[in-house]
């Protein structure tokens, strides 16, 4: 029986993916596509629950189990003997997807031992061609195909929309907002922050909109900054993802570094620029129809920080007007 006959009436579908929010953001096509082929199925996932929220938001799983759940680490050891209890669990799904890095396949042979009907398996590290395209791949024996850039990957509740509205109406904020991430995972890659003040005054004055700042838990220097410098700007700061969605979902545009959140807002579907320095945009960037990436003469943070705002302005211009 080929792998498409196995899974032609797939009812349940367990997804193992660990990595950042980034990483996960950059994983939804296939996550979506799954859903598209089979809209009935049960999609479970395991990953970091405070990520994999999102796509539960959104509708494109029914349920999420934590990573670092207790005996999750035991799926890497060798020849490992199941409870009966795991093994009924591992059993029951019809079709399971790894990314998790298994390069000796030990996880992917005790799932096998374990009873799963068909398990698929996706490296976690992207070797070539952009990571949406690398974490598609395992689809293709499945005859699944992913759907069109022109729609969202995250499709935001309006409950959960309104209640942004609601707190961008107590910020004074209304209905005209720019989004503004100056943090990421590395300093190599942030934009300068009196660059990002730069372009939040250029927003008000240029676009007659409200900036609008989010900040990480990570970003506690970037809040003293802000508070000294731009005290007027309103900021979002250390809130749950969903919140951070919702805000996002309900903004007019963004403008972020290469960051878990840049990937968020292009999930969304709303206009973002994102501004690259060290990191391949050709691999990492992403994914979006109203998506404009912004790199410098060449690959370094140096080169990043030499963008000035009004590019960065001229692009916002053009992904709004996408």
């Amino acid at each position: 029986m080929t792998v498409r006959e196995q899974a032609r009436a797939v009812p349940r579908i367990l997804i193992l993916r660990g990595g950042a929010l980034g990483d996960f953001i950059l994983t939804l096509p296939a996550i979506r596509a799954l859903r598209r082929q089979w809209p009935s199925a049960s999609i479970e996932l395991i990953a970091h629950p405070n990520i994999a929220e999102l796509a539960a938001i959104a509708g494109l799983i029914n349920h999420v189990r934590p990573l670092s759940a207790a005996g999750m680490a035991e799926w890497f050891v060798p020849n490992r003997v199941w409870p009966e209890r795991e093994r009924n669990d591992i059993a029951s799904f019809d079709l399971i997807i790894s990314y998790l890095s298994d390069s000796d396949g030990v996880v992917q042979a005790n799932l096998r031992r374990a009873g799963a009907k068909l398990v698929l398996t996706c490296c976690p590290v992207v070797s070539s061609g952009h990571a949406a395209d690398h974490f598609l791949s395992p689809l293709k024996d499945l005859d699944v195909s992913p759907q069109s850039q022109a729609a969202p990957l995250l499709p935001w509740p309006e409950a959960q929309r309104e209640q942004a509205r609601q707190w961008l109406k107590r910020q004074g904020a209304g209905d005209n907002v720019i989004s503004l991430h100056p943090g990421s995972g590395s300093s190599k890659k942030n934009w300068p922050i009196e660059k990002f003040i730069g372009l939040a005054n250029q927003v008000q004055c240029s676009l007659s909109a409200q900036p609008l700042f989010i900040l990480g838990e990570a970003d506690t220097e970037t809040a003293k900054t802000l508070a000294a410098q731009a005290p007027a700007i309103p900021v979002l700061i250390n809130r749950p993802l969903p919140e951070v969605g919702s805000v996002l979902a309900e903004s007019r545009g963004y403008v972020g570094n290469d960051s878990g959140i840049t990937h968020l807002a292009a999930a969304l579907g709303i206009p973002v620029v994102a501004l690259f320095g060290p990191t391949e945009a050709a691999v990492w960037g992403p994914c979006g129809a109203n998506v404009v990436i912004i790199q410098g003469h060449e690959p370094t943070a140096e080169a990043l920080a030499a963008i000035e705002p009004a590019a960065v302005l001229r692009a916002l211009r053009h992904s709004m007007a996408k």
